[in-house]
């Protein structure tokens, strides 16, 4: 984990082709004093860090960023507004030492975060 204790994984449930991940963000993360004290906010980076190392863990193998085809913010991601989120891995597709996948974070409907990310693997 590149940045101990911001989250956990609290559940998981899959299907033939996709990965929902239910994450818990902790609120009094020292990240938030820095991103920011008075409205705190998820930075882009680390929500893809997130997806990276949750797709690792899935897979049981290191993986390396290759390849950001897009990323789409929609809205910002407050920790306190909502310490859980829904990520949703749709379309893992394994090729070789290449892993490619779209994944959206959000909570219920509400979509905070669209990627799409290709991945080597190392």
């Amino acid at each position: 984990m590149l940045i101990e204790n911001f989250y956990t994984t609290i559940d998981i449930i899959e299907d033939e082709t996709n990965v929902h991940f239910r994450i818990d963000l902790n609120e009094d993360h020292e990240v938030y004093k820095g991103h920011f004290e008075e409205q705190p906010v998820v930075p882009g980076v680390i929500q893809l860090q997130i997806l990276k190392e949750v797709l690792e863990n899935y897979l049981s193998k290191d993986l390396f960023m290759g390849n950001v085809i897009q990323v789409k913010y929609l809205v910002p991601i407050i920790p306190q507004s909502s310490p859980q989120l829904d990520l949703h891995i749709q379309k893992i597709l394994v090729e070789g030492t290449k892993v490619n996948t779209n994944a959206t974070i959000g909570v219920g409907d509400q979509i905070f975060t669209k990627a799409k990310v290709g991945f080597d693997i190392q």
